[in-house]
C-alpha cells in the first residue's frame, strides 16, 4: 500500500508545473553570456589573416557562431517560461535594455569583422557553412530579442531600434556569404 501511495505522489508531483520564476539578473546574465561568445568568436574571426590560418581558424568559428546558436536557443526555453504577465521593474527593463543594447554592439562588430574577411573565405568550402550558421543565428536572435522586447515595455523602442540596427548586418552578412 505504501508503495502504491508513494508512486501516486511521485507521480502527482512529476505533473505538476512549477513556473520558475526568471528575474531580469537571469535575462541579463544570458545576454551577457552570448555577448561573451560573439566577442570569443569575433577574436577568432580576427585571426583569419592569410589563406594559411583558414583551415585552422573557420572551422573553430562555425563551432563558436554554434555555441552562440545553443546559448541564444537556451534563452529562448528559458523565456518561454515567462508568464505572460510578467512585469518586471522599470530599473530591471533598463537593465536588459541596457544589457541588450551592448549584445547588439559586440555582435555588429562580430558581423562587420565577418563581412572584411569574405574576400580571404570566398574561395574556399567555409563560405556555406557560415552563410548556413548565420540563417540560423538570424533566426534564434530574432526569437530571443522579440519575447525580450515583449517584457520591457519602458525601453521597447530602443530595442527595437537595436534589433533592426542588428538584423540589417545580418541580413547584409548572409547576403555575402550566400
Amino acid at each position: 500500500m505504501q508503495f502504491k501511495l508513494l508512486t501516486a505522489v511521485t507521480t502527482f508531483l512529476a505533473a505538476s508545473s512549477v513556473q520558475a520564476v526568471i528575474s531580469p539578473s537571469d535575462i541579463t546574465g544570458t545576454l551577457v553570456k552570448v555577448t561573451d561568445l560573439s566577442s570569443e568568436t569575433n577574436d577568432i574571426a580576427k585571426t583569419i589573416n592569410t589563406p594559411f590560418q583558414i583551415f585552422t581558424a573557420a572551422p573553430r568559428l562555425i563551432n563558436s557562431f554554434k555555441n552562440i546558436v545553443t546559448t541564444v536557443t537556451e534563452a529562448i526555453t528559458m523565456l518561454g517560461d515567462l508568464d505572460n504577465d510578467t512585469d518586471f521593474p522599470k530599473s530591471g527593463q533598463n537593465e536588459i535594455c541596457d544589457t541588450f543594447t551592448n549584445f547588439v554592439k559586440v555582435h555588429q562588430n562580430l558581423l562587420e569583422t565577418i563581412i572584411g574577411k569574405h574576400g580571404l573565405l570566398s574561395s574556399t568550402p567555409f563560405t556555406a557553412p557560415i552563410a548556413a550558421i548565420l540563417r540560423v543565428l538570424e533566426n534564434v536572435v530574432d526569437k530571443v530579442a522579440l519575447i525580450i522586447i515583449s517584457k520591457v515595455p519602458t525601453c521597447a523602442d530602443g530595442a527595437k531600434e537595436d534589433l533592426k540596427d542588428l538584423d540589417n548586418t545580418l541580413g547584409r552578412t548572409i547576403e555575402i556569404y550566400s
